[in-house]
């Protein structure tokens, strides 16, 4: 019997890398997400930023990524979590944490900002569906 972790993570994407396809046709995407976290410590506001590789070979999943997700956006993953130790050029041991995708999608609750196309009738829309939900 095997196991998996499994995460779902809320991340803004950072880099993405150039899909990799293999001799077989197999192909591989793989880019970064940010994850941050805001609290007090002593007083005062500190934020720490852990990233993450995501890595997915979905046909579907692949062609989201190269046509739609860019630098910046807000998306939903889930997937397998695996840790990978690695040696630093300093000598150090490093970790690194990769998801394997099942799924993606883009966090439709943030706010859009004004540049990125939303208009006021998108965002009154948006208010008056909360109004309309009971609890």
């Amino acid at each position: 019997m095997s196991t998996a972790s499994f995460t779902t993570l809320i991340a803004n994407v950072g880099r993405i890398d150039p899909t990799k396809t293999f001799g077989d046709d197999r192909q591989l995407a793989t880019f970064s997400v940010a994850v941050s976290r805001r609290f007090k410590a002593k007083g005062e506001t500190v934020e720490e930023t852990d990233w993450y590789t995501v890595k997915t070979n979905l046909p579907h999943l692949i062609n989201m990524i190269e046509n739609h997700i860019k630098k910046g956006d807000q998306i939903i993953i889930s997937g397998a979590q695996s840790h990978k130790t690695f040696d630093r050029q300093n000598g150090e041991k490093g970790m690194a944490v990769e998801i394997f995708a099942h799924a993606i999608q883009f966090n439709i609750s943030k706010k859009p900002d004004a540049k990125d196309g939303a208009n006021e009738a998108g965002q009154q829309q948006t208010h008056d569906l909360d109004d309309e939900i009971p609890f």
